[in-house]
């Protein structure tokens, strides 16, 4: 049974809103309250997830999360940090089914391959749900091999036969661009990363064919690589800035890390969001983390995507289902104050 805020807050003689915001990341919350209510949590799920392994003496077996990391980026952006009450709900649901949860991250340039495949061959590991960002095809090959069943986050891998879910990149960005051309703009510029991973490349293919359905010019001649870390970008975007806005009028900001790197070279140059140029970003950003910029997103599913894909492994696990699932998660635009509506004022 999962905790419920009013439950957290009867419990620590505070208010559910309180718990509310401390869950939400939300500001409001003295830091050592946010510490008691996290703390609180912590120990209440290990306390029902030690309940939970006694029953289940006998285990099935080993559910894997494995994080292939490839490049790096992803896991840098995220500052390589577990998020204690994802893992927590992880482990309630295997649990639950009768298995153990292990996490793993594997480091390509340093790892074993070979041992950890051999790991998975042991036969104590019963299924794999693998954070794909980062993987091409040669990469998933070895796990398609093991006999278990794989499910894969964030990639596609038709010619395995793996079950996917992710993000609707696709429908996330022609939400983006329509939301822009509804509003007047016509001159849109999409900033990028400089890594090419999955859900980059269905973004920014999924850019070029909007902006030619909308009429709006060859959007593959408008994609600007800068870079891959917040420092980086905002280097990057100082250089560009340096030969003005070229026409733009609105930019599409490929991730959070190019939105914060972006937002900064901007608001340091003076340049007004939304009246000189307009912004729309893809994934969700800190509260707070751009003083003076309340920016328009495209924000994605994270957390319940993971824990549907983990459900639907175990799911997997136990049945002899053979037809392949894609799931994709709709995205949602979350509206701020960072687009003009050039149909509603006329410039002077």
């Amino acid at each position: 049974m999962r905790l419920k805020a009013k439950d957290v807050a009867a419990a620590l003689g505070i208010s559910p809103a309180t718990v509310s915001l401390a869950l939400n990341n939300k500001p409001g919350v003295k830091p050592s309250t946010r510490k008691r209510i996290q703390n609180y949590i912590l120990m209440e799920e290990e306390k029902n997830n030690s309940r939970l392994r006694a029953e289940y003496t006998e285990s099935k077996g080993t559910v894997l999360m494995l994080n292939y990391i490839k490049h790096g980026i992803i896991l840098k952006q995220r500052e390589n940090k577990r998020n204690p009450l994802l893992f927590d709900d992880f482990e309630y649901i295997c649990n639950k089914a009768g298995y153990r949860f292990d996490y793993q991250e594997f480091y390509e340039k340093t790892g074993s391959l070979e041992k950890l495949l051999d790991k998975c061959r042991n036969g104590t590991i019963k299924g794999i749900y693998m954070m794909a960002a980062e993987m091409n095809y040669s990469d998933i090959y070895p796990f398609g091999q093991l006999k278990i069943p794989v499910v894969v986050g964030d990639n596609l891998f038709y010619e395995q036969g793996m079950d996917s879910f992710l993000i609707d990149n696709k429908e996330g960005i022609c939400r983006a661009v329509d939301y822009l051309v509804d509003k007047g703009h016509s001159y849109i510029t999409y900033l990028a990363e400089k890594v090419d991973i999955f859900n980059f490349t269905e973004r920014r293919e999924a850019f070029a064919e909007e902006m030619e359905k909308r009429h709006c010019g060859d959007g593959s001649s408008r994609i600007i690589r800068l870079g891959n870390q917040i420092d980086e970008v905002y280097e990057a975007m100082n250089r560009y800035l340096d030969g003005g806005l070229r026409k733009t009028t609105a930019f599409v900001l490929e991730s959070s890390v190019v939105s914060l790197g972006v937002s900064k070279a901007l608001l340091e140059r003076n340049i007004r969001v939304p009246r000189e140029i307009s912004l729309i970003g893809f994934d969700a950003l800190p509260n707070l983390s751009i003083p003076g910029i309340n920016l328009t997103l495209i924000k994605g599913t994270h957390t319940m995507r993971h824990k549907a894909a983990m459900s639907h492994l175990i799911r997997h696990m136990e049945s002899e289902e053979g037809e392949m699932v894609r799931v994709y998660y709709k995205t949602r635009l979350l509206e701020g104050e960072s687009v003009f509506d050039k149909n509603k004022y006329i410039y002077k």
